[in-house]
């Protein structure tokens, strides 16, 4: 026959050790949790910087299509012009 008092410390043991695996198991989802909210934060972080740079570099663009678009008018200009000389 087992005593009382073994039996109280039998579950109270038992007590503990259910506590413990419920504040693991509490602590492992919330670190779970904070790390996915992190990982959510980084990717937008990411991907807006990644649309920053494309903008900055459709901006580049539009700027060296009209700088070779003035040149190719300038060009095209100096030619007409070349040509009416020689006609006259």
């Amino acid at each position: 026959m087992i005593s009382t008092d073994t039996l109280k410390i039998f579950f109270q043991g038992a007590l503990g050790a259910m506590t413990f695996g419920a504040y693991h198991q509490y602590t492992t989802n919330k670190i779970m949790e904070l790390n996915n909210e992190k990982l959510s934060i980084q990717y937008k972080y990411s991907f807006d910087n990644m649309e920053i740079q494309h903008k900055k570099e459709m901006n580049n663009m539009e700027i060296q299509q009209k700088q070779l678009n003035d040149k190719l008018n300038k060009l095209e200009k100096s030619v007409e012009n070349k040509n009416n000389w020689q006609w006259r």
